[in-house]
């Protein structure tokens, strides 16, 4: 009767709900499954992953320390980081390809200034190196641009950094016991 109806479409109903919830969760399953590595492909190939932050967190020591070894991953040879004074604006020592680099780190949140490329400048000419350059995880002023454009000091800006760091495949890792060295 009405009783064994409604049991009857209850039943019917509950096994449509289970059914309709196996198939949806399966299909979001497939869906994961297809889409999870097409979406890191497109990542990979369109997205701007910009690595180059990670450094922010490092000690200013620990970056040229860092630096060097990316260089080192990144073909150069010959790296060496040069002592914490009388520097003369070089952190860095290297040589690539036949040319010597004078590689000077600034590890800034903000656009690095013309102060940076002018130590570069003057400690490649101080060391005899055939090329000045600054480093630094972030971005450069209009002027350090121009300054550097007309001094032929390379910058090396996060993004170049970014890919630096992919190919060294390498993370920086900060020493929470070294903070009281800053």
């Amino acid at each position: 009767t009405l009783a064994s109806t409604l049991l009857i479409v209850l039943t019917v109903a509950a096994g449509f709900i289970h059914i309709s919830a196996w198939l949806f969760a399966s299909a979001g399953i497939a869906l994961l499954l297809l889409a999870w590595p097409f979406g890191r492909l497109f990542r990979l190939l369109f997205g701007k992953r910009n690595r180059a932050h990670r450094c922010l967190r490092l000690t200013g020591f620990e970056f040229e320390e860092y630096m060097a070894q990316v260089l080192r991953d990144n073909g150069f040879r010959h790296v060496e980081v040069t002592v914490e004074c009388g520097d003369q604006g070089v952190d860095i020592l290297a040589v690539r390809s036949g040319k010597t680099y004078a590689i000077q780190c600034k590890n800034y949140a903000g656009a690095v200034g013309n102060a940076a490329v002018q130590e570069a400048y003057a400690g490649a000419e101080y060391y005899g190196c055939d090329v000045p350059a600054v480093v630094c995880p972030t971005m450069f002023t209009t002027s350090a641009r121009e300054l550097a454009e007309s001094t032929g000091v390379e910058l090396w800006d996060g993004e170049r950094l970014s890919h630096m760091m992919r190919v060294s495949g390498r993370r920086p890792h900060h020493d929470p016991r070294r903070d009281d060295e800053l």
